[in-house]
């Protein structure tokens, strides 16, 4: 029987066909290692990225119907776990594995941003405009639980809002490890003394750091509801799941002594901010700018760098490759930035060393 053109080079130049990377490969020759067999595809992690998956993956099944792609969105801690656990294909995150849980894992791990979205100070305080001024000093004090009405005359200083309803003030945090905890978490270091001082570190954590204030709720998902039902109620939550859930949401002060709310312009203006951007260089958090959102991050996905399956392996970079270029025209609509530049660079970069 002949081989075909694929495997014949490969023989002639003394390699196997599995492990000489596909983009290596002249196109002719990348149709020839195209797998035949249909292939599944498992990933869980950020409920963050949720919307945007959900379209951009359905997107791709329909263009490569062989191709199925399952997402759990169960948060990031759980992306982080199941990869190390080897139990899915890829993992999503807003905060990349650091090198502790990289230890843990049972090979290389391959990281890279999928996508670029900002962190909504949603609230619910009937009467209140939409885009209510709040600082770092402010939002610590809500979440510390020392401002418990919205009248607080620290509240009506910093909006200049006065005549807000004598309502007690609901923190709502993430119950669950979270990188938009982290995000919210860093923003009021950077910004109150007072914060660091409460929570004791100056090393922003997943885990909200004061758990016994407020409510705390399940992913952006639960997040979002709570604020949604309950007056009064104030919390962090994927700007996409804000937007979707027509919650107002705060402008809040940047470092350049702005006030910003979030948007897709503005988000995209702290991504930008992303100079030498890694799975270890990626806090895009209070950025400089007038026009900058200061609570913004880029979501990460994981997979093993050395994958035991060929046709997963060339599915993955295919799916992922698709997701960091034409799948990022599906961002603005759902109230993502699409990645800048050197973030789909860096992207391709690590996806040519999965094989």
């Amino acid at each position: 029987m002949r081989k075909p053109v694929a495997a014949l080079v490969a023989t002639l130049f003394g390699l196997p066909v599995a492990v000489w990377p596909a983009a290596a490969w002249p196109t002719a020759l990348r149709t020839q290692l195209a797998p035949a067999a249909r292939v599944t595809l498992n990933g869980a992690g950020a409920n963050s990225i949720e919307p945007f998956y959900e379209k951009v993956l359905y997107d791709y099944h329909l263009s490569h119907p062989q191709v199925t792609v399952n997402y759990s969105p169960a948060g990031s801690s759980v992306g982080v776990s199941d990869v190390q656990q080897g139990t899915v294909d890829f993992g999503d995150s807003e905060i990349p594995m650091s090198r502790q849980e990289l230890a843990q894992a049972h090979g290389v791990v391959a990281q890279f941003p999928v996508d670029l979205g900002g962190i909504a100070v949603s609230y619910n305080v009937p009467g209140a405009p939409a885009g209510l001024k709040l600082d770092g000093a402010v939002l610590a004090g809500i979440f510390d639980g020392t401002i418990t009405n919205w009248d607080s005359p620290a509240i009506a200083k910093v909006s200049g809002v006065k005549g807000l309803p004598h309502l007690r003030v609901v923190p709502v945090h993430r119950a669950d490890a979270s990188g938009p905890g982290w995000d919210l978490d860093e923003y009021l270091i950077k910004t109150s003394p007072t914060w660091s001082a409460r929570v004791g570190t100056k090393v922003p954590s997943k885990a909200w750091p004061l758990p016994q204030v407020g409510v705390g709720a399940q992913l952006n998902s639960g997040v979002a509801s709570y604020i949604a039902q309950a007056p009064g109620a104030i919390g962090y939550v994927e700007y996409g799941y804000a937007l979707k859930a027509g919650l107002a949401n705060a402008a809040l002060k940047n470092a350049a002594g702005r006030f910003v709310a979030p948007s897709v312009g503005s988000i995209a203006a702290a991504g930008a901010h992303a100079a030498r951007l890694s799975w270890d260089h990626f806090d895009i958090v209070f950025q400089p700018g007038e026009a900058t959102y200061p609570l913004a991050n880029f979501s990460w996905a994981m997979m093993y760098q050395d994958q035991h399956n060929p046709a997963k392996a060339a599915a993955l970079r295919a799916l992922f490759s698709y997701v960091v270029t034409t799948g990022q025209k599906e961002a603005v609509p759902l109230g993502y930035a699409p990645l800048p530049a050197n973030a789909v660079a860096l992207a391709k970069s690590v996806l040519g060393q999965v094989h």
